[in-house]
């Protein structure tokens, strides 16, 4: 049986998951519910599964989370409900991206799967690594067009214009003006604080610029909250050098699937 979650039952889900272990899922049913529709599968025993499409995403992003605590598990039945729901014409192939921790898509079952690459979920353990205040500057509304312009430039997977109005983005510029590095986040609460749209322009990288400006929106989401994350490609071993040489320890591996549905 699927069905949607009412408030009460997305509350009692919440309570028993694992933020680190289930973080996108968290995220998306805790501080996205406005854009993610969430389903989940029950049988005589009680809750099997539970999967949220987010909406607005440059793609058609999904994550799963599994309650029962072993078996495999199908999640075909529960993509034809989401299809149902967001009106996929019948017959209709679109390409989707399912992100999950690593144990958790193990024991999935994804049909028409492409490609899987790992993400790493990292969190700030050493704040005290982090270089001193440079010069970045705080990104107003009217260089929002100049921020998206670097962002395709640089080509974010998951940015999204909005975010930038939303919660604070940084950047750093040359002599002349143009934008060379920027920061946001993708997360901005009181719980934990996730940083994003992290990029430097090809010209201007080896230069320092990336650790430069990842040091200091750090600064900013610490003033937020002391739970700093970001996820990084676990092949991007340039980045990863970068976030634990500012004090990012790795907490958790989650696989980024690409599959048709």
């Amino acid at each position: 049986m699927f069905k949607s979650l009412n408030l009460t039952e997305e509350i009692e889900l919440l309570q028993r998951l694992d933020l680190e272990k289930s973080y996108i899922f968290y995220g998306n049913l805790r501080l996205r519910a406005n854009r993610t529709l969430c389903l989940a599968e029950a049988n005589e025993k009680g809750w099997r599964a539970a999967g949220a499409y987010l909406q607005g995403m440059p793609f058609h992003a999904f994550t799963f989370c599994l309650i029962e605590e072993t078996g495999s598990y199908s999640v075909k039945g529960m993509l034809e409900q989401f299809r149902k729901r967001l009106k996929v014409g019948e017959g209709e192939q679109r390409e989707g991206v399912l992100t999950a921790v690593e144990s958790c898509v193990a024991r999935l079952e994804i049909p028409h799967a492409l490609e899987c690459k790992t993400m790493l979920l990292m969190k700030l353990t050493s704040a005290d690594r982090l270089l001193p205040r440079g010069e970045s500057f705080l990104v107003e509304e009217d260089r929002g067009g100049a921020v998206e312009q670097l962002a395709n430039k640089v080509g974010m997977l998951s940015f999204r214009a909005e975010e930038v109005r939303e919660m604070p983005h940084i950047a750093l510029s040359s002599q002349s003006g143009e934008l060379t590095a920027m920061a946001g986040f993708h997360v901005y609460e009181d719980d934990f604080v996730e940083i994003g749209n992290i990029g430097t322009s090809a010209e201007y990288r080896k230069r320092g610029l990336g650790m430069q400006i990842t040091s200091d929106i750090c600064r900013i989401g610490l003033q937020k909250s002391p739970n700093v994350y970001l996820f990084v490609f676990a092949d991007n071993e340039a980045a990863i050098r970068v976030y634990e040489r500012l004090g990012f320890t790795t907490v958790e591996r989650y696989a980024f699937v690409t599959f048709l549905w």
